[in-house]
């Protein structure tokens, strides 16, 4: 069941005061509202967070050490109110490991599409360069924000890949995040687990091709898997600019807590985007928000359960 969006009529770039962003940041401008159309060559090969070069690794797990990444680390600012610092600031989930998966993150197959939750976790990190803000992975333990990272696969390769075993509601100390890449003409699910009561969520490529069908084959084979929240291309992908090219998102999956010790909620969360220029030598596009959609550029889906 699709939840219903919450948040997505909020203009990104309104003024916040320091408690909305964690980082105490004065009021920030908008990024110019100049579209400019990606050169030939430069975005076709690159459409999910993982299709640019150097970001799909070799083997099922990769010991490489973390990249530095260039740009002001804006590490905390993101991770004490992620969804109030993308309301102000561009996020760019592209090319998240550019130098290979994470020392002791396990990935999916096509025959096993879903890591255990354990096997996922990584350190999350956000730099500001080039006006965007870039988040990178590392291995866990070592500086950032701790995160469970959801892998992607191709059409080719099976379409589903996810995590499972993410608690209800996580303990002080216990991730309260999901990462993956950026989306174009994707989906990402939150399914309730009702055999162990807790969430798996699932990176569903090319979700616009035959999305729904697709993914009632797919839980029709694990039957104690039952939806509970979607965010899909109808909710991201909109025409936008002069070229009337379809906006993408970059999405992020948090856990929010309650108000008073009653329990939180997980959200998964999208912040519209296009391109601003067609690719960088860090490997991803430089992205830039909409300025002519109605209700702004950042989006949230809740996580229900029954």
């Amino acid at each position: 069941m699709k939840g219903i969006k919450l948040g997505g009529f909020k203009n990104p770039f309104s003024t916040k005061g320091p408690s909305d962003t964690g980082s105490g940041a004065s009021k920030p401008s908008a990024p110019p509202p100049v579209e400019t159309k990606p050169a030939p060559g430069k975005t076709s090969t690159v459409k999910d967070g993982f299709d640019a070069q150097g970001s799909k690794p070799s083997s099922s797990k990769v010991n490489t050490p973390p990249t530095k990444q260039p740009g002001k680390d804006v590490t905390s600012s993101f991770g004490a109110n992620p969804t109030g610092h993308a309301g102000q600031n561009v996020l760019n989930s592209y090319n998240m490991f550019p130098g290979g998966a994470p020392q002791g993150v396990a990935l999916p197959t096509a025959q096993k599409p879903f890591v255990n939750a354990n096997d996922s976790l990584v350190s999350l990190n956000a730099h500001k360069y080039q006006n965007n803000t870039n988040l990178s992975v590392s291995p866990a333990g070592s500086p950032g924000v701790p995160a469970h990272y959801m892998h992607y696969l191709s059409t080719g390769e099976g379409k589903f890949a996810g995590i499972q075993g993410v608690p209800l509601h996580p303990r002080p100390g216990e991730p309260n995040m999901v990462v993956t890449g950026a989306l174009n003409g994707c989906a990402v699910h939150a399914l309730h687990d009702t055999k162990n009561n807790n969430l798996s969520f699932l990176h569903h490529a090319d979700y616009s091709k035959n999305g729904k069908a697709e993914l009632d084959g797919f839980l029709s084979q694990h039957p104690h898997l039952k939806p509970a929240g979607s965010y899909t291309p109808s909710d991201y992908s909109h025409p936008t600019g002069k070229h009337n090219l379809p906006t993408g998102s970059t999405p992020f999956i948090h856990y929010t807590q309650g108000p008073l010790g009653q329990p939180g909620q997980w959200m998964i969360s999208g912040q519209l985007n296009t391109y601003k220029n067609g690719g960088t030598p860090g490997g991803r596009p430089e992205l830039m928000l909409p300025t002519d959609i109605p209700g702004g550029a950042l989006q949230s889906v809740p996580v229900t359960l029954p």
